[in-house]
């Protein structure tokens, strides 16, 4: 076990290193005033969710029915999160081939590996969990503790090791038809098609499991509450017994389908220059052709085509997965950037970046959108949506310029992304919670929009100054 811990504990290390050492993180009073921004939006979004729950619920009796509830949809969240960390896990070839040089065995590099990526997964769902569990100990006390562990904490785990099972044996089944240098596209894609599953199994179980848990129905088994079930009827002890005789048979399935070597994956797609040899065409195909881009525009369209199927009314909130590769285009383009003389000014070379992301955007939101029209959306809202994921492209691009993500270790985009989502998700939040006119979101959008844009230009021209020796950092 040592040999595992060691291994995760490296991989921490490297993680919040190389995170304290990209772009204005530097700065060691820019990285306290961050830390101390995080923490003050953590407090208060648990903060919010103890009042919201209070106004909601005034009798402790019903916070089981809660727990129980919020215990439903916690394998969703697992499998969202865990989504997202593998795909950055896939982006780190570099660094998971790396640990293959390791003086470790099989079992220790799987143990240390799912150990730190359990950590990541945990952190995440503790973040998204937060403030209820905030309210629901806020009202409920000490006594409610049991039912946060059997309902939350227990399925939150089992439901991490099932999802790591379920990758490792995709990731054999693709060595074993010699597509593995193809997981970067397959794996997400299946992933993507299992959440959506997973999502409409946990639509469909909620109300039952309400209804029931407050007695207005008949008895309904979920299987994410079978550990609440056992402690409801035998005690806590028995549930957490079989608890631990559950993790300890998965963590044997996870060691045992792990894969046994290092295969390579493929990165880029071959696709067909749409825009001929223009110097804008080289940027498109730059940003289009990579594995990532492809298959996030393939599982918006494959989820927007389900929810018409569905025939569920929405918007396409689903191009927002679209905007996050606007993170990696400024460290994805240098190659281009620093192909030929400079001939175009800050602004010429800030849109070369900005026109291709947003070219392929408004070409995913165009079905997209009319798939959303279908369902009944009306086209006021399919705008607005749209114009929001133009705004988070600029936003991203930016977080991707203070924040250059690292090749070979795509975690380093972390805190970029959380600086983007707490500014945008604050100003969307306060705007909704003080039912401010639409126009006044509009205009609010369109500012920030405009002053990532001026932030943007600012920092790629510190960035070229400094590559050409003209300022000291």
């Amino acid at each position: 076990m040592r040999p595992a811990l060691e291994l995760a504990g490296f991989l921490s290390v490297f993680l919040v290193r190389r995170i304290l050492r990209q772009g204005v993180l530097r700065s060691l009073l820019f990285r306290w005033a961050l830390g101390l921004t995080m923490v003050l939006a953590f407090v208060a979004f648990c903060a919010f969710g103890v009042v919201t729950i209070r106004q909601l619920i005034d009798d402790p009796a019903l916070l089981s029915p809660l727990m129980r509830v919020a215990g439903v949809s916690v394998p969703l969240w697992v499998l969202a999160i865990f989504t997202v960390v593998r795909v950055m896990f896939m982006k780190s070839s570099d660094l998971v081939e790396l640990t293959f040089s390791f003086p470790l065995t099989n079992r220790a590099r799987t143990l240390g590996f799912m150990l730190f990526e359990a950590l990541l997964v945990g952190v995440g769902v503790s973040l998204m969990l937060a403030a209820l569990i905030a309210g629901t100990l806020s009202i409920g006390g000490v006594g409610i503790l049991g039912d946060v562990v059997t309902c939350l904490v227990m399925p939150t785990v089992v439901a991490y090791l099932l999802a790591s099972v379920y990758h490792l044996a995709l990731e054999r089944l693709l060595m074993r038809f010699r597509l593995a240098r193809l997981r970067a596209f397959l794996v997400p894609l299946a992933l993507a098609a299992t959440l959506v599953a997973l999502y409409f199994g946990v639509s469909a179980q909620s109300e039952p499991v309400l209804f029931a848990a407050a007695g207005r129905g008949d008895d309904y088994f979920a299987i994410q509450l079978v550990f609440a079930d056992i402690a409801a009827t035998h005690g806590l002890i028995v549930a957490t017994a079989a608890w631990l005789a559950v993790v300890a048979l998965l963590v044997v399935a996870v060691c045992a389908t792990a894969p046994r070597q290092f295969d390579p994956t493929r990165r880029f797609a071959l696709i067909p220059r749409l825009l001929g040899g223009t110097e804008f065409g080289a940027y498109f195909a730059a940003h289009a052709r990579a594995i990532e881009t492809i298959t996030v525009s393939g599982i918006v369209l494959a989820g927007s085509y389900a929810l018409f199927v569905a025939d569920v009314r929405l918007p396409p909130f689903l191009l927002i997965a679209v905007t996050i590769q606007a993170v990696y285009a400024y460290v994805s383009t240098e190659p281009l950037r620093a192909c030929g003389p400079r001939r175009h000014s800050p602004i010429g070379r800030y849109l070369l970046l900005l026109g291709p992301q947003l070219a392929m955007l408004f070409l995913i939101a165009l079905p997209t959108g009319v798939l959303s029209a279908l369902t009944g959306a009306r086209w006021d809202e399919i705008l607005l949506v749209v114009g929001f994921c133009a705004s988070n492209v600029v936003v991203l691009t930016l977080a991707g310029i203070a924040f250059p993500p690292e090749k070979g270790n795509p975690f380093s985009v972390v805190v970029g992304v959380a600086v983007a989502a707490l500014v945008t998700g604050t100003l969307a939040i306060g705007t909704n919670l003080l039912g401010l006119p639409d126009w006044f979101n509009v205009a609010t959008i369109v500012l920030l929009t405009l002053a990532a844009a001026a932030l943007s230009l600012t920092g790629m021209q510190k960035i070229e100054r400094t590559q050409r020796h003209e300022v000291v950092v």
